[in-house]
Order: C-alpha cells, then sequence, then structure tokens
C-alpha cells in the first residue's frame, strides 16, 4: 500500500459514517487533487467509501466499517462563514473562546444565506452561522454538516413600498419563512414572490410598489427612503434566525471546542450586548452606532429544538425525501 494512500485512510478513518467535501482530503494532506481522486477511486472499488457529484463538488461517504481515529482540524484554522447582516454581534467573544483552544479563525462574509451555507457543504468553510431554513433545505443533498441549535432571533422587517404589488425575499432563509407566514395571514395584497441573491440588490428594488422582507441594517435603509413597517419578527412568531453549521469534517475535539465557545459567546452577548462591536465592525464593513442600534433588536433564541425544526419543516419541506432525514442534521454529540 502506498504512503499516501495510507494517509488518506488514516484521514477518513475519523469520519466513518459521515459524508464529508472530497476537497477536504487533498487539503488536509497538502496533496493534489488529481492524486487524491486516483486513490479514493481504488477505496471506491474496495467498498470502503462512496462518491456523488452534487452541482459542482465532490463529496464521500466513509463507510462505518473503516476504522476509528480522530485527526485535527488541518493546521487548528477554523474557517468561519457569515452572511453580511447585524445580527453576529457575538463574534469577538466567538473568536476569542476558540483562540482561547489554540485555534487561529478566519471569518469570510457572504452576501447570502445559501452561498454561505453552500461554502460549509462543499468544504470551503469549516463553521458557517447561517439561516437554520437553509442549513435544514440543503442537507438532504450534501449531509456534510451538522446544524448546533443556538443563536439569535430579531432584526428583520416586512416592509411596504407602496401600492400592492410583488414581495421580495432572499430565499431559502428566515425571510423567505417570514414571507410564508405573512403571506399566509392575508394581511399583504402580494400578488408574486420576486427572490434577491445579496444585500446589493434589495437597495435597487423600484420603490413605490411592492413588500420586501429584508434584515438589519438593510431595512433601515429602507425605511428611510420611504418604506412603511408591515410586520416584525415577534408579530409573525419568527423566534429564530441563523444557527451554527459545523462540518462533519472536523474533528470530535475541534467540534467540541467549537460548541463551548460559541455558547459562551452568546452567554457573553447576552449579560454584554455591545461588548466587541469594534470587531464586528471591521468584519463587516457596518458602522459602529448602526451595530449598537442592532444590540435592541436581536435577542438570544430560546427553545431551538427538534420540535421547532419539525414545524419549519412543516412549512415547506416535501415528504419526498422523508422530514426524519433533516432531523439527522441536528448535532447532539458535540453538545454532550
Amino acid at each position: 500500500m502506498s504512503s499516501l494512500k495510507e494517509r488518506i485512510l488514516g484521514l477518513l478513518k475519523s469520519y466513518k459514517g459521515s459524508w464529508i467535501p472530497q476537497s477536504h482530503i487533498h487539503r488536509a494532506l497538502g496533496v493534489s487533487k488529481s492524486r487524491v481522486s486516483e486513490i479514493l477511486a481504488e477505496l471506491e472499488k474496495e467498498g470502503l467509501v462512496a462518491r456523488r457529484v452534487v452541482g459542482r463538488s465532490k463529496i464521500v461517504y466513509v463507510y462505518p466499517d473503516i476504522g476509528e481515529r480522530e485527526v485535527e482540524t488541518v493546521g487548528k484554522l477554523i474557517r468561519v462563514g457569515l452572511v453580511f447582516s447585524s445580527e453576529y454581534l457575538f463574534m469577538s467573544a466567538f473568536a476569542k473562546g476558540l483562540e482561547a483552544s489554540g485555534y487561529r479563525v478566519e471569518v469570510r462574509v457572504f452576501n447570502d444565506g445559501i452561498k454561505a451555507t453552500r461554502a460549509l457543504a462543499e468544504g470551503l468553510v469549516d463553521i458557517s452561522v447561517s439561516p437554520l431554513v437553509g442549513q435544514l433545505y440543503l442537507y438532504p443533498t450534501y449531509r456534510t454538516y451538522r446544524i448546533i441549535l443556538a443563536g439569535l432571533w430579531g432584526g428583520f422587517r416586512v416592509l411596504s413600498l407602496g401600492r400592492p404589488g410583488p414581495i421580495h425575499s432572499s430565499a431559502i432563509s428566515t425571510m423567505d419563512y417570514a414571507r410564508r407566514v405573512a403571506v399566509a395571514r392575508g394581511g399583504l395584497e402580494a400578488d408574486e414572490t420576486r427572490y434577491y441573491w445579496s444585500s446589493d440588490e434589495v437597495l435597487k428594488i423600484k420603490p413605490g410598489e411592492g413588500y420586501v422582507v429584508t434584515w438589519h441594517p438593510i431595512y433601515l435603509k429602507l425605511v428611510e427612503e420611504g418604506a412603511r413597517v408591515v410586520y416584525e419578527p415577534e408579530e409573525l412568531d419568527v423566534k429564530f434566525c441563523c444557527t451554527l453549521g459545523v462540518s462533519t469534517a472536523v474533528s470530535n475535539r475541534a467540534r467540541r471546542a467549537i460548541a463551548r465557545a460559541y455558547f459562551n459567546a452568546l452567554e457573553t452577548y447576552a449579560r454584554e450586548p455591545e461588548r466587541g462591536l469594534e470587531y464586528y465592525s471591521s468584519l463587516t464593513g457596518i458602522n459602529i452606532s448602526t451595530l449598537k442600534s442592532a444590540t435592541r433588536e436581536y435577542k438570544v433564541a430560546e427553545g431551538l429544538d427538534i420540535k421547532l425544526v419539525r414545524g419549519i419543516l412543516r412549512e415547506y419541506a416535501p415528504t419526498i425525501p422523508a422530514r426524519s432525514i433533516y432531523e439527522e442534521a441536528v448535532e447532539t454529540e458535540a453538545l454532550g
């Protein structure tokens, strides 16, 4: 057996029974993509792994009987994905907690929640704080991450731009869920749904007609330009938003450290919501005065559990695949 094949097997033994992005393997071992692909083809013939292509990405399933061994996150670097918003006000405490556990932190800000979750699923980031709705939606396709049910809620608005017309929302997100709830209540004369794919697109929506569901700080700009608030989060009873997705390529030890740092950061935010705003401002470019206003809107979510997940799924998930597969995404081991 070649030494590289042994190294790949050693790495894969950490992830028995899991799907992982193929890109994680060549990145973890510092070898060429083509050589990794050749060896995975051998392992597939031997019945040790299975591979499939999702979009432009390749993912690998490691059969449970391949063995067991823990491999640490490469270089102790944790790549974090976020969505551009005022929501992740706890990031300073979270980053400090990870650094205290010996990890380096690299943050990437995406302009759309689905992009952030896809980056997690495809191995471009190790963890992603992104909309729970999107994390659940993509899970059956990839199965390369788990969800820690904790985060903040609040901060969005359903706005009227003027006369009745289309309702604009981000897709497969908390905004999309809120759109569904708002329209179902019958208080909006929306004749169709139009999706935007970045925060910049929201600000280009033609004023004077229709509705917009969007988040802080984007909704502030629309209100300044004359948009009227129709619904706030409490009125729609949407008391969840983004949760923490963790790649299955992250070791158990790192996963526990991430979960511990994350919960501690949320507790710190609950006590001192304005702590670390300078750090978050440097990540996003959102000015500190705007972030201070966000601390009055975003609260630590309570009651995020399987019951909530099932309620969300009833709103939009098909019955093929069976809804039970989405529940597999919820992390439990790292919380023990």
